[in-house]
């Protein structure tokens, strides 16, 4: 069976060109949350060197060993409590846990994205042609 534009049912174009339009953005959705789990991945990556590299640091500033003296000499503290503070700020590994909170910030910004793209995601609709194939 042969159309002509006399015969084709109204709107067929629209509708072709809206289902083309879907389909673009159902294929940009799954891209971006592909290349957002990727990414997600790498950040995890990245944070497992970040703790470590946290971990290291609090061992070698001696923060855990100046924060124990509150409980093991708490008259000693209060006697000295401003040179104990400072002490106490000094050996603290700021930067290291500032990476950290930067780390996970990222991956839950990450893990947001992906969501967001999942749920564009739709499932796949067929068009209908003019003759019900």
């Amino acid at each position: 069976m042969l159309y002509n534009e006399n015969n084709l049912p109204p709107g067929l174009f629209d509708r072709v060109m809206s289902a083309i339009a879907e389909e673009r953005a159902r294929i940009r959705a799954i891209r971006n949350f592909i290349i957002s789990l990727f990414v997600c991945l790498g950040a995890m990556v990245s944070a497992i060197f970040v703790w470590s590299s946290l971990v290291n640091e609090l061992a070698l500033s001696g923060f855990g060993q100046y924060l124990s003296l509150i409980f093991v000499d708490f008259k000693a503290v209060l006697n000295n409590w401003q040179d104990y503070g400072m002490s106490l700020l000094e050996s603290f590994p700021a930067v290291n846990i500032a990476e950290l909170i930067g780390e996970v910030a990222i991956i839950m910004v990450l893990i947001k994205l992906s969501v967001a793209y999942a749920k564009k995601i739709a499932p796949v609709r067929h068009l209908k042609t003019a003759n019900g194939i």
